[in-house]
């Protein structure tokens, strides 16, 4: 059964690419497509997307309310800037798993000038997933 057939009772539901939702919470300098979610597949509790940003690019800075996020990064490498004034950082690239704990400010850096930073997230809700914040180290 694909997405666009409707939700099962119970069962399974496959989406495909060209099925993913752009119609999500977006954040500047990202793209976020929905592949498990409630307007994709009926999920009431669980978030699953793809998500990628250009070469060279940074997101907004944002969180996502109360959902744990998992992060897996599927190509690319990527900065991540969290904690108070986004004074902490942690890298990452292709192959390594990431969390971030429910209302943690971030904000995303892919460190390629060439290769678009491409990341499978999950979040434990299927609601509201993003609050785009300003940058705190801008007065």
């Amino acid at each position: 059964m694909t997405a666009g057939e409707g939700r099962p009772r119970a069962g399974i539901v496959v989406v495909r690419p060209g099925e993913r939702s752009v119609a999500t919470a977006q954040t500047a300098g990202m793209v976020r497509e929905a592949g498990v979610a409630p307007e994709t597949a009926g999920s009431a509790g669980l978030w699953v997307g793809f998500v990628s940003a250009a070469p060279g690019s940074a997101s907004g800075v944002h969180h996502h309310g109360d959902c744990e996020s998992g992060i897996y990064v599927l190509r690319g490498r990527a900065r991540f800037l969290f904690g108070e004034g986004l004074a902490r950082s942690v890298e990452v690239q292709a192959g390594d798993f990431l969390y971030v704990e429910p209302l943690a400010i971030h904000q995303e850096v892919n460190l390629s000038d060439r290769e678009p930073l491409e990341l499978i997230v999950a979040r434990n809700c299927g609601g509201m997933l993003v609050v785009n914040v300003p940058d705190p180290r801008r007065g």
